[in-house]
């Protein structure tokens, strides 16, 4: 009899497990189940081209509708799993079918971060998370002038870039520290700030939101401030990141609201994968939790290789995120919280530059490289030498990175 495996949920990292299965020969049953209504989609354009282009209205598909009935897969949208009975291997869902796996994938993905706010059901308040966020983003900003953006992480600073190349005003509220100074440091956290002044973003710091004020129709109109500040807009996007969704109980090993996995992506389940948003995994000894696409891509392909040949295709990659904002790039690779100290390759003047964050032995442990600096795999060559770096070497731009 064939496997039958059932992936729940169509993110970045359900989708590409079912892609690369039937990549690599799956010749079983394949069932993606999604809550959403929407075939599965790349979530990555949606705060930066897609938004920017006005006749772009569908979404940014990873595959042709087609590609799932020709290639077996049961799309199972608009259905959420209530529960799963791992004792007996099986998943009911919301339309009241009870269906059987052999091998189950949990790859549910991430869910808002939803703040209270006084006024915040007003039209014109939005959060960018899926699709149909997307599109009333889309539809509403078309008559705005004034755009309020509260929070400055990763998306809420791509949505500026956005919103600023569309010809709005933008503000961006902080309610403490830098933007991406924890992720970054000051030295890039200003690099980050004085590109986005220099296209007419505000940011207004250590500013919280206390009120959302709106006129007779409902329509946002103005944001009061914590400090007292009263903040004209026609629009608020709330960008204040996102947290592990599980939305269905499961007696697995946890941490932090996330699954935890072995190199193998396997669960402390027996033949329950998980990957993603969801997970926490191994990483240099220690367990660590990555939001970003291309972890949820390659954490994908992973898991398939791993359902077809059990334990043979081990998770070892070194996290890579970016982020591209106005007509720049931005490229990270590696995964630290915490360092030492930092060394400096380029200069951030002329938006040239590499910066490795090293501990204190000098051994780098991330490098973020800025507008195509550098190239990836000679990146990747200086934390594959596992050595302390030389600060005068990788500052010598005489020297080629990969000799550094």
């Amino acid at each position: 009899m064939k496997d039958r495996i059932i992936i729940i949920g169509a993110s970045i990292t359900g989708a590409y497990t079912a892609i690369e299965l039937i990549k690599n020969g799956f010749d079983g049953h394949i069932t993606l189940i999604d809550k959403k209504d929407v075939f599965p989609y790349n979530t990555y354009p949606l705060s930066k081209d897609w938004m920017q282009d006005a006749e772009k209205v569908d979404p940014p598909l990873l595959k042709k509708k087609s590609y799932y009935e020709k290639n077996g897969i049961d799309l199972k949208l608009n259905t959420k799993v209530d529960s799963v009975n791992w004792k007996d291997k099986t998943v009911t869902t919301n339309q009241n079918e009870t269906i059987p796996y052999d091998k189950l994938v949990i790859a549910t993905g991430s869910k808002l971060r939803i703040i209270k706010l006084d006024g915040d059901d007003a039209n014109g308040v939005f959060y960018l998370r899926e699709f149909r966020d997307a599109q009333k983003i889309k539809n509403w900003v078309k008559d705005t002038k004034d755009i309020t953006i509260i929070g400055s992480g990763f998306m809420g600073l791509e949505l500026s870039s956005t919103f600023n190349q569309l010809g709005k005003n933008v503000r961006v509220l902080v309610k403490e520290g830098r933007p991406l100074e924890n992720i970054l440091g000051r030295e890039v956290s200003d690099y980050f700030v004085n590109m986005h002044e220099s296209h007419n973003t505000k940011f207004m710091f250590d500013e919280e939101t206390e009120k959302i004020n709106k006129d007779s129709k409902g329509n946002v109109t103005s944001i009061l401030t914590k400090t007292g500040k009263t903040i004209k807009t026609d629009m608020v996007i709330v960008s204040v990141g996102v947290i592990p969704n599980l939305p269905f109980e499961l007696d697995v090993k946890m941490e932090n609201g996330c699954i935890v996995v072995n190199k193998y992506g396997e669960t402390s389940l027996d033949d329950i994968y998980a990957g993603g948003d969801i997970v926490k995994w191994p990483y240099k000894d220690h367990l660590i939790h990555v939001e970003h696409w291309e972890n949820a891509w390659s954490q994908g392909a992973s898991i398939a290789k791993n359902i077809i040949n059990k334990e043979s295709s081990e998770y070892n990659v070194y996290p890579y995120f970016w982020t591209d904002q106005y007509d720049q790039s931005f490229e990270y690779l590696g995964n630290t919280r915490s360092w030492d100290k930092t060394f400096l390759r380029g200069s951030l003047q002329d938006g040239k530059f590499a910066v490795s964050y090293v501990d204190a032995d000098n051994h780098p442990l991330a490098i973020l490289f800025v507008n195509k600096f550098e190239n990836r795999n000679d990146v990747e060559s200086i934390l594959n030498k596992k050595e302390a770096l030389d600060p005068k070497r990788f500052a010598d731009l005489s020297i080629p990175l990969s000799e550094v």
